[in-house]
């Protein structure tokens, strides 16, 4: 199926035949359900003695601000957009109401695997004294604890993956192909391109906290361009997954 209005599942997918690739969305959702609850609720816990827990994922800003435009800034409404886009794309799709405990189980080896090159991106920039690692310093704070530290990391892969990936990628190529009659490609590695690249300088001010440091710049470009890779091919659950693990990985085991 075409991109754009016409994406295939939850991908930015330019051709059909790469449609089988994709994640089926219902899926997705059950993979991404126990991320969504666990940051919510750690999220939600926290809300009164920490409010600037929710805080510090941008891209979790950015989607209250844009509830707040209608008139409702509920914390839980972000979580709440991503279970209701994979409903809504699973419907679009025509699948039979079935989920595949199978795919279900593969999208978390799936994760780790799709983690295993960005944790290598990230040792060889370390390597160079110019690291970064994609828990970013912005989110990670000296003295919280791991329960917090947890639920930013996997906000960052559910949110950041939503914003920069599914929505922007996903409009950028409306506006490319379908309604400026772009070559679909060629809009698509744009998309990824423009995605990648406002994902990494979303980190620094006027939107995040970490100092601008070109190294660190281009560590997140890359990796932006890695996760929109996973996007297209497999769809926004497995990006989210693979965010989300390298996330983890390097907060629990590589830092």
């Amino acid at each position: 199926m075409a991109a754009g209005s016409k994406a295939n599942h939850e991908g930015a997918s330019t051709g059909s035949g790469r449609g089988h690739f994709l994640a089926r969305p219902l899926d997705s959702l059950v993979f991404l359900l126990p991320f969504i609850v666990f940051y919510e609720a750690v999220a939600f816990a926290s809300h009164p003695e920490n409010p600037e827990l929710s805080d510090r994922v941008i891209a979790f800003q950015f989607l209250r601000m844009f509830f707040e435009l209608f008139g409702s800034s509920a914390i839980y409404l972000p979580g709440l957009a991503v279970i209701v886009i994979l409903f809504a794309t699973h419907i679009a799709s025509r699948r039979p109401w079935r989920v595949r405990g199978r795919s279900v189980g593969f999208l978390y080896l799936e994760a780790l695997a799709w983690a295993i090159p960005l944790i290598m991106l990230n040792g060889m920039t370390r390597m160079s004294g110019t690291g970064e690692r994609l828990a970013d310093s912005n989110l990670l704070n000296e003295g919280s604890n791991l329960l917090n530290d947890l639920a930013l990391c996997v906000g960052a892969g559910i949110y950041e993956e939503l914003v920069f990936r599914l929505a922007l990628i996903s409009l950028l190529v409306i506006i490319g192909a379908d309604i400026l009659r772009f070559s679909k490609s060629a809009t698509l590695v744009g998309a990824v391109l423009v995605g990648a690249f406002v994902f990494s300088l979303h980190h620094h001010p006027p939107f995040g906290s970490d100092p601008f440091e070109a190294s660190r710049f281009v560590f997140r470009a890359l990796a932006g361009v890695y996760l929109g890779g996973i996007f297209v091919y497999r769809g926004y659950g497995p990006a989210a997954g693979a965010h989300i693990a390298h996330n983890v990985l390097v907060l629990t085991v590589v830092s």
